[in-house]
């Protein structure tokens, strides 16, 4: 192989890049800073990191469509998790704030 060209990433390596791509969007990053810290980390050229850019965008789209039943189900389980801990914790106003919006979330409240 030519020095001047550069070898294909791993799947691994492709799938790692598009992890940190995927947890930059969901950070707010923008396109410009995206393309400033891969080329820094990758050494990759724009369209390769556009290309990341977009896979990493379809992965959110699919993570985002999701039912409001599957989404209900999820948060009520975060605010499980949290009341536990909180109980755990002795955080009495925190366990209180989890069941209060537990039964707005579920309609109880109304």
């Amino acid at each position: 192989m030519e020095p001047s060209r550069k070898r294909k990433a791993t799947k691994a390596e492709a799938a790692q890049r598009q992890a940190v791509v995927y947890g930059q969007l969901t950070k707010g990053f923008s396109r410009y800073q995206i393309h400033q810290e891969a080329a820094e980390m990758w050494k990759l050229g724009e369209r390769a990191i556009d290309q990341i850019i977009k896979n990493a965008r379809e992965q959110l789209e699919k993570d985002c469509d999701i039912t409001r039943e599957a989404f209900l189900a999820e948060s009520l389980q975060g605010l499980r998790n949290i009341r536990a801990q909180a109980l755990k914790r002795g955080q009495l106003q925190v366990a209180v704030n989890s069941l209060r919006l537990m039964t707005e979330l579920t309609g109880l409240t109304k």
